[in-house]
């Protein structure tokens, strides 16, 4: 039996040999038996390197207003982050140090990268699109 202790921040392709412990056969020396890392796809983040992307959707008036929301971890815990710029469709904030762990760096990760998707009502009545050009009139 073989026990691999997979590390923090492997990136897919890795390998781990051990070495003279295949298959044996006289005549011949002992196989390396090489294992491959592969990355599981997770319900969230999407990985990049060492730095992990995350997407969130928040509503156009928290877009134009600002917002404070909780954006989840890798261990489990959550950090609040507020945004007080005004976020358009591609905007993204960059969180240092909350990406994956980088296996030749002790103690050092990669970035969070959350792209804030801005969803857009489906649906408006005519005062409030009256109301939205009024407002919004002089701004672009």
């Amino acid at each position: 039996m073989l026990t691999i202790k997979v590390k923090p921040g492997w990136r897919k392709g890795t390998k781990i040999t051990f070495e003279g412990m295949g298959n044996e056969m006289p005549g011949a020396d002992p196989a390396d038996v090489i294992f491959t890392v592969l990355e599981k796809r997770h319900h969230m983040y999407r990985r990049e390197g060492d730095d992990l992307e995350l997407a969130v959707e928040i509503p156009l008036v928290k877009a134009l207003t600002g917002c404070i929301f909780a954006i989840p971890l890798l261990g489990g815990e959550k950090m609040i982050l507020t945004i007080d710029d005004i976020i358009y469709p591609g905007y993204q904030k960059i969180i240092p140090g909350h990406g994956m762990p980088k296996p030749h760096e002790q103690g050092e990760r990669g970035n969070l990268i959350i792209t804030m998707l801005v969803k857009f009502p489906t649906e408006l009545t005519d005062e409030q699109r009256s109301e939205i050009v009024s407002i919004l009139r002089d701004s672009c």
